[in-house]
């Protein structure tokens, strides 16, 4: 009942303030042509050390049994359009942002050449606790891996749990953001061997994805990547 209230109110929202692109207001969309051209790229880099890297990989000084072993992104959460278009989706719940978002993922694949490379691997969301997710209506990460699904083919997992309804990260610095992620998931089954690539909206310090990624390797997780739409 709470997600049909919730649907109805951005369907009411929506005719109220018809759709328009959140950068020059251009009408039906939320994020014109020109101005998805115009936003600045971020460049791949060791999410680890924050240094350079091809295509995203983990430098192997950087490398461990428990991290990621590679990270890629699209665009620098710095920049005020992108924050706007992430902050939108995600706390205004505007949920049909997901198709411009999912598609810019998937571009950024493809740009990297990793569309080959990741058939094998299996995407794998970014839970909510149950909590937050009957508050917002949707997994904003669900539906990034849904349209990145559509575009290579690759399959969903839903295995990953989050058990610890924990404080906004935002909110926490750096050191905060580790203690009060840790222990929030759990793994619903076995996934010895599988390939993961995480999906989420943004990364800042990385420590969500980190603690996933320990959980997955503790768990005999073959390979574990990430992407997100913005970093920073």
């Amino acid at each position: 009942m709470l997600e049909k209230l919730k649907k109805l109110g951005r369907e009411i929202t929506d005719l109220l303030f018809p759709i328009s692109c959140l950068i020059c207001g251009k009408p039906n969309v939320y994020l014109c042509t020109p101005c998805s051209a115009k936003l600045p790229r971020q460049k791949q880099q060791c999410l680890s050390c924050q240094k350079p890297s091809a295509f995203g990989k983990t430098h192997a000084n950087c490398l461990t049994k428990n991290t990621l072993d590679g990270f890629i992104t699209s665009l620098p959460y710095s920049h005020p359009d992108i924050k706007k278009l992430i902050q939108v989706f995600k706390f205004d719940l505007v949920d049909s942002l997901a198709e411009t978002l999912g598609n810019i993922m998937a571009d950024e694949i493809e740009r990297q050449g990793l569309q080959d490379y990741f058939q094998e691997f299996v995407l794998l969301p970014v839970p909510l606790h149950p909590r937050r997710l009957n508050w917002r209506g949707f997994n904003q990460a669900e539906l990034l891996a849904q349209k990145i699904s559509q575009r290579f083919s690759t399959i969903i997992d839903q295995s990953l749990l989050r058990i610890k309804n924990t404080k906004p990260q935002a909110d926490l610095d750096r050191e905060s953001r580790k203690t009060n992620i840790a222990g929030a998931f759990a793994l619903a089954k076995e996934i010895a061997g599988k390939k993961f690539l995480l999906v989420d909206d943004v990364a800042t310090t990385g420590a969500t994805l980190s603690e996933i990624a320990k959980l997955l390797k503790s768990a005999h997780a073959s390979e574990v990547w990430a992407i997100t739409v913005a970093h920073g």
